[in-house]
């Protein structure tokens, strides 16, 4: 239990000080937060990737600036076993605007990009530094639609890599009722001997009950997981997140 409430504590006491700092800079033109909570069965995460059931718990901020925007999450794996907790795995990014269109195109804007992703669990501890351009892509009926490429250094692995990433969420109705299909997409080259290129994606299709609460699912496709070939996950997912 202690192991649970420790990476949990440690993940909101972190995405509090970023919310702070985005509220009270001068420079923030928004902020949004949220927590969601996700089950599935049959992860390839059991031993030699055997199936296993996991509960997710995931903490995230979005925040723009004049400059450009940042975002953070962090993922708590397995918060339904105690004595097993997978892990932490937090990523934080920011992208600076180098161009904005200045009438409507196709592209809407152009970033430079820096991240960090975080990996600590009972196997491995490390910090996986990525850089790269960033588009923001004007799309009819999405409220955003970006695209990252990055240049991607695995320090517990030799050379390196190229990621490519995918986000969108768009916002509709049906009758009176709020619904949003929104996630992303990536894909990560191999990166030293044996490591194969992999595939991640999360859709989710969600009903806003109001402005904070939404309730939904979410499918997990992961072809090679963490690189390690012929090891796949397709995994639909229960979830509710609040929003503030």
């Amino acid at each position: 239990m202690k192991k649970t409430i420790t990476a949990i504590t440690a993940a909101s006491t972190l995405l509090m000080g970023l919310t702070a700092v985005g509220q009270t800079a001068h420079a923030a033109t928004f902020s949004s937060t949220k927590v969601e909570v996700l089950y599935g069965q049959n992860y390839a995460r059991g031993f030699n990737g055997a199936d296993k059931d996991e509960a997710i718990f995931t903490i995230a901020n979005a925040t723009g600036f004049t400059w450009g925007d940042s975002y953070f999450f962090a993922d708590v794996t397995g918060i339904n076993d105690d004595e097993n907790t997978g892990g932490t795995h937090l990523e934080f990014s920011t992208r600076y605007n180098v161009w904005k269109a200045a009438d409507g195109g196709i592209v809407k804007g152009a970033y430079g990009i820096a991240q960090a992703d975080i990996t600590s669990n009972k196997f491995v501890s490390k910090i996986v530094p990525m850089g790269g351009a960033s588009l923001d892509w004007a799309v009819p009926g999405f409220k955003f639609f970006k695209t990252h490429l990055q240049y991607r250094d695995d320090p517990t692995l030799d050379g390196s890599s190229v990621q490519f990433n995918l986000v969108w969420n768009s916002s509709f109705k049906l009758g009176e009722e709020d619904f949003s299909f929104e996630g992303f997409a990536d894909w990560t080259s191999g990166e030293g001997t044996g490591n194969k290129a992999n595939f991640l994606m999360q859709p989710q299709l969600l009903w806003h009950v109001n402005k904070s609460v939404a309730v939904g699912i979410e499918y997990q496709y992961w072809k090679n997981r963490l690189g390690i070939d012929g090891r796949d996950e397709s995994v639909p997912q229960i979830m509710a997140r609040w929003t503030f």
